[in-house]
């Protein structure tokens, strides 16, 4: 019995493999590979948005608190009221302004902006190319 089975195999022809398959695997691989990357980043960039959305709340209230309490809500008010005054005492007037501006949380709320623009920025770019990696691969 084990002959006739020796027999059948060394009268069968190798198979062959159609020519370019391994380069169709590790292209496949590499797409495969770019796609995950791909997910990944579109993830991080969910969550940043997200958070840095989240994160705009309580920045603005800290902003507007901290224009309140310094006063340049009623010195930028005089703009309006007394705006010949204003004018007058344009230099003086600047500086006050300047003075009673909440510096830091200014620069927060701007950096929380500055994050949420870049990640939405960056999640539709990445959400275009997965959309359109997707429709290739379909096909």
């Amino acid at each position: 019995m084990r002959q006739d089975y020796e027999k059948l195999f060394n009268q069968l022809k190798p198979a062959l493999t159609p020519t370019g398959l391994f380069d169709q695997v590790v292209s496949r691989l590499g797409r495969e590979q770019r796609l995950l990357s791909l997910r990944r980043r579109i993830a991080l960039f969910t969550v940043s948005a997200v958070f840095s959305a989240l994160a705009l709340l309580p920045a603005g209230q800290a902003v507007w608190s901290g224009l309140s309490e310094s006063g340049f809500t009623h010195f930028f008010s005089l703009i309006f009221s007394d705006a010949q005054i204003v004018l007058v005492y344009w230099q003086s007037f600047t500086l006050s302004l300047l003075e009673s501006l909440p510096v830091v949380s200014l620069i927060s709320f701007f950096a929380v902006i500055l994050v949420f623009l870049e990640s939405l920025k960056s999640l539709t770019k990445d959400l275009k190319i997965f959309l359109n990696s997707k429709k290739l691969i379909s096909r």
